[in-house]
């Protein structure tokens, strides 16, 4: 029985130390000794913070920034420098990355490399001028939405930040599902239409009375590999072709202007074996 006891006050000291390092990770050791007593308050249920003994930086964040202990203004405008960390689908995870930083209005930085590291994952690092580092909780929240899990996120500097992002399950969340045998009517488009599938062999794309469809159609796989580009140089009302194996997104856009298909396109995904 002692030695339970002994057992759970030290998983328990350990718990503390690895909540304590963490928290002075991403205020600075220096407002960590100025709040200390604060944060001792806020952060009293320790095990709130820890899932299957792994500790959850999101929530750890959520309450930093409620309490007014999450400071991410510059005093001048820097160089911040932010590097991700992705386990799975490359190509895919950078996408999602660079669709994730454009929803924050961030369109405009700079990649310093883009590497495969020991373990075998993406490391994308890029540097961008601002006057606040990048928001953690809601760059999180939006990568959530593509499935995206941040474990973990460390403060090198001020203006050096690290994401570890699990991206196993990520998808794209902007593009839309269209079922097979159905025809889906796609509106004017803002941007070039973005599709998942699920199965099909064939692709119908019908045009609208008075667009001029020059058709630039890219099928991928699920790790948003390339599989086939359909490129037209000349004005097309429709278009009928097959799909290839292990097509899960279509891109569907013109060769040169959206404009040349405002009024939108109707598709139909066709599983002949269903037929």
């Amino acid at each position: 029985m002692r030695l339970l006891l002994s057992l759970f006050l030290l998983i328990a000291f350990v718990k503390a130390d690895i909540l304590d390092d963490k928290i002075k990770n991403l205020i600075g050791s220096k407002e960590y000794q100025v709040h200390k007593n604060l944060i001792k308050i806020i952060f009293k249920e320790r095990e709130k913070y820890f899932i299957n003994e792994e500790l959850e930086i999101i929530p750890i964040l959520k309450v930093l920034k409620e309490n007014g202990l999450l400071n991410l203004r510059f005093d001048k405008p820097k160089n911040l420098v932010v590097e991700f960390h992705t386990n799975k689908d490359a190509i895919k995870s950078l996408k999602i990355l660079n669709d994730a930083l454009k929803a924050l209005g961030y369109y405009y930085y700079f990649t310093k490399s883009s590497k495969y590291n020991a373990d075998g994952e993406l490391v994308w690092t890029i540097r961008l001028n601002t006057e606040y580092a990048i928001d953690p909780l809601i760059l999180s929240s939006e990568l959530a939405r593509k499935e995206c899990k941040v474990v973990d996120i460390i403060k090198e500097k001020d203006d050096k930040w690290l994401y570890k992002i699990d991206t196993n399950f990520a998808k794209i969340a902007e593009a839309l599902f269209v079922d097979s045998n159905e025809k889906v009517i796609l509106q004017k488009p803002l941007k070039p239409y973005f599709i998942r599938i699920k199965e099909g062999k064939q692709l119908n794309i019908i045009g609208r009375k008075l667009n001029h469809w020059f058709p630039y159609i890219v099928f991928y796989d699920k790790h948003l590999n390339v599989l086939k580009i359909i490129k037209k140089n000349r004005i097309y009302r429709g278009l009928y072709t097959t799909i290839p194996d292990g097509t899960e997104y279509i891109k569907i856009t013109d060769l040169y202007t959206l404009i040349n298909i405002k009024r939108g396109l109707s598709i139909i995904i066709k599983d002949t074996s269903k037929n």
